[in-house]
């Protein structure tokens, strides 16, 4: 049995793993010296403390940057260990690692396309809607007339009309904001790609 705590208000105050299953819980202050009691004296885990039995397990994954570890359950649920400090993260992660049998770990690495895919495809979008925005507005300034009314009022051609009847300036310093954003978040995805360890159960 192995035991880990913490008083760190956005952890999971304790996490076991005991009996090729992982527990963890969020005991009031109070009942946590009975709670470690229980678990060092009689080595039983409480009725209190959630279970997740190893072979429910499909994933546990630890992304770099993220407060917690990812349990994986089939192929859309989930459950968070949540441990703020990485030192302890890297701990927990590595003991699962070491002392769940079967399983196999892997270290997944992002290509540069892959990292910086959502910026890349932000960055795409607004400059398709910055062109159509800028045109439009080069319009109004030159006097053509333009009209979104009924059930188009509120799409993306209403949304695109307003913000060209700013005016082409405007325009311009709007979206020159919104592509400088996507533009920086995408070399900050591409320089500092984010890896995910994970163990693999069987």
């Amino acid at each position: 049995m192995k035991v880990w705590t913490s008083q760190e208000k956005a952890d999971d105050r304790i996490i076991v793993f005991a009996g090729q299953t992982i527990y963890k819980g969020n005991p009031k202050a109070a009942d946590m010296d009975a709670v470690l009691l229980e678990l060092d004296i009689k080595k039983t885990v409480p009725a209190s403390l959630p279970g997740f039995p190893l072979n429910y397990i499909r994933e546990i994954n630890l992304q770099q940057g993220k407060r917690y570890i990812e349990l994986a359950f089939g192929k859309d649920s989930t459950e968070e260990l949540k441990i703020t400090d990485e030192n302890k993260r890297r701990e927990v992660f590595e003991y699962f690692k070491h002392n769940i049998p079967g399983s196999v770990f892997s270290r997944y690495s992002p290509s540069i396309l892959q990292a910086g895919k959502k910026p890349l495809i932000a960055a795409i979008v607004v400059t398709l809607i910055f062109s159509w925005t800028l045109y439009i507005a080069a319009g109004i300034e030159s006097g053509n007339d333009y009209d979104v009314s009924g059930k188009h009022y509120n799409s993306i051609a209403g949304i695109v009309l307003a913000i060209a009847s700013l005016g082409v300036k405007k325009v311009i310093l709007i979206f020159d904001t919104l592509l400088a954003v996507s533009i920086f978040a995408f070399v900050k995805k591409v320089r500092t790609p984010v890896s995910i360890d994970r163990l693999t159960l069987k």
